[in-house]
């Protein structure tokens, strides 16, 4: 039996559904029936001389059909999301690979760059040394005539 409470939750589409049910309702008909089963069957009942039980089926079988179909959309859209999610993870994971790759390759240049500048102080210590020491001095020079302005 329909209740109260499915007719005022559902009211604008169950409302288009009647109308296109019982067409000899016009849309004034039903102003001001809303969540009113009893009022409801009445209107209908004066319009098209059914009885009243077999309103109250049809509109059980109205909100059946409505149930369903939110229940069917219910579905799909659990279906959609779960699949937006899965994708998303997806996603995530391949940039998660990318960045470790990245990750990978940036500190292998890294510890080849170490090496490197690890030999060449190794077979040139001297001339390291005294590269390091003007570089020092240039650095110091450029920032004493940077502060003096």
């Amino acid at each position: 039996m329909v209740t109260r409470e499915e007719i005022r939750g559902h009211w604008n589409e169950l409302r288009g559904r009647i109308e296109k049910h019982w067409n000899q309702l016009s849309p004034h008909d039903l102003d001001g029936v809303e969540g009113e089963t009893d009022q409801l069957v009445g209107k209908i009942q004066q319009k098209t001389g059914q009885a009243s039980t077999e309103i109250r089926q049809e509109l059980d079988c109205i909100v059946d059909d409505m149930s369903k179909s939110a229940a069917q959309a219910t579905e799909k859209l659990g279906e959609n999301f779960e699949k937006t999610v899965n994708k998303t993870r997806e996603q995530f994971q391949h940039a998660s690979e990318a960045a470790r790759a990245q990750y990978e390759h940036l500190n292998d240049s890294m510890h080849k760059g170490y090496q490197q500048a690890e030999q060449t102080l190794r077979k040139n210590p001297v001339e390291s040394v005294a590269v390091a020491f003007g570089t020092g001095l240039i650095a110091g020079v450029i920032v004493s005539l940077a502060w003096r302005r």
